[in-house]
């Protein structure tokens, strides 16, 4: 291949990685289920998707687990803050980077910036997705999606048999109230 047309497979991969919204994805399976995983399996562990739970292996913002035949790896790296003021109010800047490997192979890598500006009223949370570093298509593509919905499904369940004596006693109390 020429330079020029690898430069070109490059962005073409790039843009697909970005039209599967795969940063996205990545940031709220880590800020959804892997952020505080390790509270959880400690002090709710009911709320761990099981196979998951049997294998996760946690150090600092590494995580890795199994699911089904396939092991998963993801790393959280936080570059150095930045501070700037502007009219009173100061925005702090945190850069990030997320490498994901499925068996034991970089498969995606991303940047992005979360920004919090402390204003008079309230602060203001934003965050940008950047540079697609890494891109390399598979099955995982279509499994991470799948998972990341069977976890918040065991989640969903989870929460829902730990309430139904809440929403049962309500009911009743509901009925009473209206002469049923």
């Amino acid at each position: 291949m020429e330079p020029d047309e690898i430069r070109a497979e490059i962005e073409r991969r790039r843009k697909r990685a970005g039209d599967l919204r795969l940063r996205e994805l990545l940031w709220s399976f880590y800020r959804s289920h892997l952020k505080y995983l390790a509270d959880r399996l400690e002090k709710d562990p009911e709320l761990v998707y099981p196979e998951m739970k049997e294998s996760i292996k946690i150090a600092n913002n590494d995580w890795q687990f199994r699911i089904g035949e396939t092991s998963y790896r993801l790393v959280y790296e936080e570059k150095p803050r930045d501070k700037s003021r502007w009219e009173g109010e100061t925005t702090t800047t945190t850069p990030m980077k997320f490498m994901l490997d499925v068996d034991a192979k970089r498969v995606f890598e991303f940047e992005m910036k979360q920004s919090i500006t402390d204003t008079p009223d309230m602060p203001i949370f934003k965050e940008s997705m950047g540079n697609i570093a890494s891109f390399i298509e598979g099955p995982w593509v279509v499994d991470l999606p799948e998972i990341e919905k069977k976890i918040r499904l065991h989640e969903k369940d989870a929460r829902d048999r730990r309430n139904a004596p809440r929403v049962q006693q309500r009911l009743r109390e509901d009925m009473k109230k209206f002469g049923l």
